[in-house]
């Protein structure tokens, strides 16, 4: 009795250990880019935009929502480029936005503070 259980316990564990770097790969999959926004602001992000340093445009909004005051997001790419400085942009409930570029390859948090932003849309 006792050396089946000693066999089985050596068959699940000869299972399930090639298993395990499969598990950390996962961990690895995460692009050196990915950053958490925090919204420190008093009011709520409805937008936030990622572009290209080289870029002259913003895209596309990424939030799936708005960024209530205290909440965080993680914002995550999904390409092979190896580029790091992005520029970033967080538009505010009251329209005014900030603007900011940042190495993302070395930067994984962005804390958005205040009462609104430090620029105001063109009218």
């Amino acid at each position: 009795m006792l050396s089946k259980l000693v066999r089985n316990t050596f068959i699940a564990t000869a299972l399930t250990l090639p298993m395990l770097p499969i598990a950390g790969q996962r961990t690895l999959a995460n692009d050196i880019r990915d950053f958490v926004v925090y919204n420190n602001n008093e009011l709520r992000i409805t937008r936030f935009y990622v572009s290209s340093q080289k870029s002259d445009t913003w895209g596309s909004n990424i939030l799936n929502s708005a960024l209530l005051s205290g909440e965080s997001t993680t914002i995550k790419f999904h390409d092979n480029s190896n580029q790091c400085v992005y520029d970033v942009k967080a538009v505010y409930s009251n329209g005014t936005y900030d603007v900011g570029r940042h190495n993302l390859c070395s930067t994984y948090f962005l804390y958005f503070y205040g009462d609104g932003g430090d620029y105001f849309p063109r009218r």
